[in-house]
């Protein structure tokens, strides 16, 4: 066993999980912080408004993911995401393309599946699609690090999934349920391009 070799591989991702605090939560408090107090508000108008053309709508496919409507939203999706971007951070290769998908892919799935006249705001989509890849990966592509991610957290994503699927009011069940298929979907098919590093 080549321990030098090992503890190289777990130095890079531990950089990695750092990177990806700064790639994902640096815009998500940033825009906040300027839209409330130099924007008024303006950014979220941005969000996901479901198969609409305009301007606004396509921006908000790929950064509604940084719109958020009070502090209690912003923090409720920061706690999550410093979790699973920890576990991301540690399994994936190449995380930073990974992630690019993932929003890509649970925001057109919103703006496919929301509502007509609704706006989609808020990283939750994004959340469920991270969970939905990493369920994907563990059952379908066999990827064994996810498989021991999800059995530790289960009690934990197990809510999170349950209270998120559950239809209310002011919460975006195209973009939780959009986000949940589109990271299956990713997830299942993992193993073709980054299984050989594990």
């Amino acid at each position: 066993m080549n321990w030098q070799r090992i503890f190289r591989l777990v130095g890079q991702r531990i950089q990695q999980v750092f990177g990806l605090y700064a790639f994902m939560l640096i815009p998500i408090w940033g825009m906040f912080f300027i839209n409330r107090l130099v924007l008024f508000d303006y950014w979220n108008a941005f969000g996901i408004v479901p198969r609409t053309l305009s301007l606004g709508s396509l921006i908000g496919i790929t950064a509604s993911w940084t719109m958020h409507d009070g502090f209690a939203h912003l923090m409720g999706n920061t706690l999550v995401l410093v979790q699973i971007l920890f576990l991301f951070g540690i399994f994936e290769r190449n995380a930073y393309r990974t992630m690019v998908k993932l929003i890509i892919g649970s925001g057109l799935m919103t703006w496919g599946l929301g509502s007509p006249f609704s706006i989609h705001i808020g990283a939750s989509g994004l959340i469920f699609a991270m969970l939905g890849y990493m369920v994907g990966g563990a059952f379908f592509a066999r990827r064994w690090g996810y498989l021991l991610a999800c059995v530790l957290m289960s009690a934990s994503y197990w809510l999170i999934l349950r209270e998120g699927l559950m239809p209310q009011a002011g919460i975006s069940f195209a973009a939780h349920f959009g986000g949940l298929c589109i990271g299956l979907l990713l997830g299942a098919n993992s193993k073709h391009y980054y299984g050989q590093a594990y």
